[in-house]
């Protein structure tokens, strides 16, 4: 694979611009976004020092010059700055160091104009200047597919909560079906005529989500302007704040601070502003992990767990998984226009096996998939997506030969499942590849060979 040429291309077409400057400040490459973002081009830019190229930035204020001094890697780093052309820009950049034998050899600088942040967020809340909520909570209850307990327990706890001022937590693997839960409790209260806006709090830099959520006020930074935030646009209604386990723990604390007496206060400004929002958040990995890995503040998940809904994987709940696989077959017949009747018996048998990583999502687009690829009126094994077929010899593999050891067998025999374990591990990872597994293991082919062949490992067609 032609690495050099893959780089190449990404340097092309990536928005962000980037600078490469050696030791001494002296740039050795720039990217066509950095010409537009920071009006330079070849004559200007590459051979000449970065101070001289941009004159009213100093070693001091120069990100780039401050990691080549301090060795300091900086990220998500806003900063102002005339460009050659001396408009004032405003860009959010990391700046990354690099070494050769230890020693500093130069900095990498990859940076985004602020703009483009604040066009997302407006292009989606405002037109001509103003706060028009566009977006809508599209999902109720009846979009949630299932028959089982687990399933009929969430739609009655959705109707006996809707109503409640108390925030919500919703946390479970991605693609469990968080944000049609989100959803239906906003359109089953009596908010549902009121605004619902959501926002990914791992899709925005941590130094803008306060200025997108709390919003902001004329000159409390370049180009800013008077501007009311997410929260503010919510009034009377619901924000749902997706992954909140990826926003900023300082940010966490306002957020806090907001669920507690329900004032905000924009960025930049010392007016306190009283909003009625209900918020609802999502996590989509365990609580007590992003407790544990300090994502997440105690005191506001302890605030926000007022009313909580843990959703299991569809692995753990598959006594819905024919109901929902009829459901998307009969959506993609009709969104396709075709007329599969059904599912071959080995694709239901495949489908009761699988363990679904990417639950009902994943789930969801595989029988898109086969709707699309299938030249009966029955969904047969070949029409399911490769990627998921692999995916389940993979479970197989480990099914056959990796196997939960007890610990009061004999040493020997645990030793010997151990030592199955890393080799099944190993081979992989390595894609079955016996050469790779051998080197990565450090061990001779032969000798891996003869460890195989003691332990009963095949690999084969057969992995099936």
């Amino acid at each position: 694979m032609d690495y050099k040429n893959i780089l190449k291309l990404i340097s092309e077409n990536i928005y962000s611009g980037i600078f490469i400057v050696d030791k001494n400040g002296i740039v050795t490459f720039y990217n066509q976004s950095a010409n537009d973002l920071a009006g330079v081009n070849v004559e200007n830019a590459v051979g000449k020092h970065l101070l001289e190229i941009f004159p009213k930035l100093t070693a001091e204020t120069s990100t780039i010059m401050r990691a080549l001094s301090t060795g300091e890697c900086l990220k998500n780093y806003v900063q102002d700055y005339f460009n050659y052309k001396s408009k004032k820009t405003t860009i959010l950049s990391t700046t990354i160091p690099f070494y050769e034998n230890g020693q500093i050899e130069g900095a990498i600088e990859i940076f985004s104009d602020v703009d483009q942040y604040k066009n997302i967020n407006q292009s989606k809340y405002n037109k001509k200047g103003e706060n028009n909520i566009i977006e809508k909570a599209t999902y109720t209850l009846n979009d949630i597919v299932g028959s089982s307990k687990n399933i009929s327990d969430v739609k009655k706890k959705v109707k006996k909560i809707a109503d409640s001022k108390s925030p919500v937590i919703v946390y479970g693997e991605t693609g469990t079906g968080k944000e049609l839960v989100v959803q239906s409790i906003h359109n089953e209260s009596k908010r549902h005529d009121k605004p619902f806006v959501a926002q990914n709090c791992a899709a925005i830099p941590g130094t803008l989500l306060e200025s997108i959520l709390f919003g902001t006020t004329l000159g409390s930074f370049t180009g800013a302007r008077d501007s009311k935030g997410l929260i503010e646009s919510a009034d009377g209604g619901t924000l749902f704040l997706d992954e909140i386990n990826s926003m900023d723990i300082t940010l966490q604390a306002k957020l806090l601070r907001f669920l507690q007496d329900g004032f905000i206060r924009r960025v930049g400004e010392n007016k306190i502003r009283k909003v009625d929002v209900r918020i609802i958040a999502a996590l989509n990995e365990d609580p007590l992990k992003s407790l544990e890995e300090g994502k997440i503040r105690k005191d506001l998940f302890y605030r926000l767990n007022v009313i909580g809904f843990s959703l299991i994987p569809l692995r753990d709940n598959r006594d819905d998984l024919l109901e929902l696989a009829n459901c998307f077959l009969d959506e993609f017949n009709r969104n396709l226009g075709k007329n599969i009747r059904g599912f071959s018996k080995d694709v239901l048998e495949f489908f009761e096996k699988y363990d679904w990583p990417g639950n009902i999502r994943e789930l969801r687009h595989s029988i898109e998939h086969a709707v699309n690829l299938a030249e009966g009126n029955i969904i047969v094994k070949s029409d399911i997506p490769y990627f998921v077929e692999q995916q389940r010899k993979k479970e197989n593999f480990i099914n056959r030969y990796i196997t939960n050891e007890e610990i009061d067998e004999p040493l020997n025999e645990l030793l010997s499942q151990y030592e199955k374990r890393i080799i099944c591990q190993s081979l992989l990872k390595n894609d079955y590849n016996i050469s790779k597994t051998s080197r990565k293991l450090d061990i001779p082919r032969q000798t891996l060979y003869y460890k195989m062949d003691k332990l009963g490992i095949k690999v084969d067609k057969g992995i099936e």
